[in-house]
């Protein structure tokens, strides 16, 4: 009786398990999102396929996958909202490499693939004007993304029916600095007057002891090693080892060396499984004088290749 038992029990014990993946799969299919987005090829990984080397192509039915009414927009930075003339024939541009696709990011797709991971942004301004609009594009996808701070983040948001989180640490120089003033005879420290310490073999406190969270952290550096953000009369200084340098350093020399120990940093102390990306600098898109100088980005096309060097070198000059 027994063994009859077993027999009759046995091929329901094997087909018990089947059956609750079968349903367990299929219920995850149906509360996964449906992506209206057209089905693309893969972009080509062949050698041949270099997405640098491209031009811009005008696509008069191209428009951007999201509005207005992005939550993760600052309201001056929302040139949708606030109507920024031409913005149709801006939208129109799109990057076209000379010998592969690049398709549009279809969000549904890329947080699928992403599930259960996070994505962090560290540098400056360039990083997280397309953190922007990044997470703007992202929230097509999960309309009930919600803005997240945590770890000391700038800006993020988390997606929770991908179980994503896409943040950005404000790191400037990338290597640790702070203003040392000055003092005076008497001991008094001086609020005007003084000096930038920057540490070249420091990372910033900012992304420092972050990095174990993220599984692909992208990089960048460039805009604030100027003169237009730290002045002669307030100089960056920079310091190894805790001592300072001598002779002094220029800031393109300054620049040299972070990167080289920032990377090594990087190398070193992030784990091998974490993807690393590093952005390289954009030209300054300011016309009729600095950011701050009632400067006004009136460009409507892409710059051409020769008109960019020299935006980006006049920074050091």
């Amino acid at each position: 009786m027994h063994r009859k038992l077993i027999r009759t029990l046995f091929p329901w014990l094997i087909l018990l398990p089947l059956l609750i993946l079968l349903l367990y799969s299929l219920t995850a299919s149906l509360r996964a999102p449906i992506s209206p987005f057209p089905q693309t090829k893969k972009i080509s990984a062949s050698p041949t396929c270099d997405l640098f080397k491209g031009q811009w192509n005008r696509d008069p039915n191209r428009r951007p996958i999201y509005d207005e009414t992005c939550s993760f927009h600052r309201n001056a930075w929302n040139c949708l909202r606030n109507q920024r003339d031409n913005m149709g024939s801006i939208n129109s541009w799109k990057w076209v490499p000379q010998t592969c696709d690049l398709p549009q990011i279809d969000p549904f797709r890329f947080l699928d693939l992403m599930r259960n991971r996070n994505i962090g942004f560290v540098g400056d301004s360039l990083n997280e004007n397309f953190l922007t609009s990044f997470l703007c594009s992202l929230r097509v996808a999960d309309l009930g993304a919600k803005k997240w701070k945590r770890k000391g983040a700038w800006k993020g948001a988390y997606f929770p029916n991908f179980n994503v989180t896409v943040a950005y640490h404000r790191a400037v120089l990338l290597a640790k600095y702070k203003w040392q003033p000055k003092h005076s005879a008497s001991g008094d420290q001086s609020q005007s007057e003084g000096v930038y310490r920057v540490d070249v073999d420091i990372p910033a406190d900012d992304w420092a002891n972050i990095t174990n969270f993220y599984d692909v952290l992208v990089f960048n550096t460039g805009h604030w090693w100027g003169y237009d953000k730290f002045p002669k009369e307030t100089p960056l200084v920079f310091y190894r080892a805790g001592r300072p340098l001598l002779p002094a350093l220029e800031m393109l020399d300054g620049l040299k060396l972070v990167l080289k120990h920032m990377v090594s940093h990087i190398q070193k102390e992030i784990h091998s499984k974490t993807i690393k990306f590093w952005r390289l600098q954009s030209p300054r898109h300011f016309y009729g004088g600095e950011w701050n100088q009632n400067g006004s980005c009136l460009f409507n096309e892409p710059l051409q290749e020769s008109q960019t060097f020299g935006l980006i070198q006049a920074k050091m000059g």
